[in-house]
């Protein structure tokens, strides 16, 4: 960047050299061999930087050569002054403010003030020379204006580049960003890909093992003694367990990886939320819990997949049930709130701690409160993935009662 910098000031200096031979000779009073002479050394001094930058030899001690630049640059626009001091009106000096631009382009804050105060010394003097030597009148006003001027220049020089750096450095965090999240993307990409297929092949030898164990638990191979039928319900509890583990994580693979295909219709929102919780009322029973339904008589309608739907509830029921205390109950409630039908269900267990709230949706994700409770951590993610493909959505709230209340919005049908 920096060389490709010093290619645009050499072609600005080749413009410059351009000027002073076409225009130099139409401002009166100047000698036109002093007018020659500076645009011939111009484009000489041009043309040897060029050569620099083209054989590569600048780069051997890049830093220094271009400092020395600088000070040739500003003592060129110095002498043009000079030259240039013969002419009545005398401009010329404005250019100085181009070189206010280009020390700081080059060198920053720095090279701006440098240049602005090394040309204003330079001005003053010459100034002073045309008053001694071409009896012009010396306007301090005037000239304090034009000093002022420079120095300016070079603070809104020096703002401008702090803005820059700002910018460069707000877009190099972006596109750092851009590409941690492009490799998140990918690794999660990966892992779900892995889940699928690790899922997949873990349901054909649990099956043949769970079919095992039926047929020992149904002593067709033999009659069982109590302790080995103790240990034979055991293996089937765990196996099922690891079953619907296994299916947990080929359902969040396949949602992530958006092959989920809804097979919506007009169902009865309330038969399906009593469904749900007759389909669980004995898992409840088995904790000594019962599960309270509290819902509309008119029986708002809502377009979605009844089984993806059904699935969505039964995970928040048997969080519910799985996390409530025995001897306690379970609301499950479904009302119209507006436009959307509002399913809440709520528990009177430990509740969520404030600072695991913002992670209970995330896959795998066990918060304090899960005290060994056996789970995988997938149950919550997979509600809500399914409840945001509804175009619903599922937030967690805290129950006035204690413990946990987790709210799902469903957008009524349209008459």
């Amino acid at each position: 960047m920096a060389e490709r910098l010093e290619r645009t000031f050499n072609w600005a200096r080749v413009g410059g050299a351009a000027l002073i031979f076409f225009l130099g000779p139409l401002f009166p009073n100047i000698g036109i061999s002093f007018v020659l002479g500076l645009g011939a050394f111009v484009l000489v001094y041009a043309a040897i930087v060029a050569w620099f930058l083209h054989s590569g030899r600048l780069r051997t001690s890049f830093g220094q050569i271009t400092r020395a630049m600088f000070v040739i640059d500003i003592a060129i626009v110095a002498f043009g002054m000079l030259v240039f001091a013969a002419d009545p009106s005398w401009t010329t000096f404005v250019v100085s403010n181009l070189m206010v631009i280009a020390g700081g382009f080059r060198f920053g804050t720095a090279g701006a003030f440098a240049a602005a105060g090394a040309l204003s010394l330079a001005y003053l003097g010459i100034a002073a020379y045309r008053a001694d030597t071409y009896g012009f009148v010396i306007d301090p006003p005037r000239l304090a204006f034009h000093v002022s001027v420079m120095v300016l220049a070079a603070y809104l020089m020096s703002g401008l580049l702090r803005e820059l750096e700002a910018l460069r450095a707000q877009r190099e965090r972006f596109v750092r960003q851009s590409a941690e999240a492009t490799a998140l993307r990918q690794a999660d990409r990966i892992k779900s890909e892995f889940l699928a297929a690790m899922s997949h092949d873990f349901r054909s030898p649990l099956t043949v093992v769970r079919g095992a164990v039926e047929l020992l638990l149904g002593e067709r191979p033999g009659t069982l003694t109590t302790a080995q039928r103790e240990l034979a319900e055991s293996a089937e509890r765990n196996v099922r367990r690891l079953e619907e583990f296994t299916s947990q994580l080929l359902e969040i693979a396949r949602l992530e990886e958006g092959q989920i295909a809804l097979e919506k219709e007009e169902i009865d929102a309330v038969a399906l939320v009593r469904d749900v919780v007759a389909d669980h009322a004995v898992l409840a029973k088995q904790k000594r819990q019962w599960i309270s339904l509290d819902v509309d008589q008119d029986p708002p309608l809502v377009v979605a997949d009844r089984s993806r739907m059904s699935q969505a509830l039964a995970n928040l029921l048997v969080n519910a049930i799985r996390y409530a205390p025995q001897g306690t109950p379970i609301v499950v409630a479904a009302h119209r709130n507006g436009d959307a039908l509002r399913i809440e269900v709520r528990d009177h267990g430990p509740g969520i701690p404030r600072e695991d709230r913002q992670r209970i949706f995330e896959k795998f994700f066990r918060g304090q409160s899960a005290n060994g409770t056996p789970g995988s951590g997938l149950g919550l993610a997979i509600a809500r993935s399914l409840v945001t493909l509804h175009g619903g959505t599922l937030v967690y709230e805290e129950n006035p009662g204690g413990g946990a209340a987790f709210v799902t919005s469903l957008p009524l049908a349209t008459p």
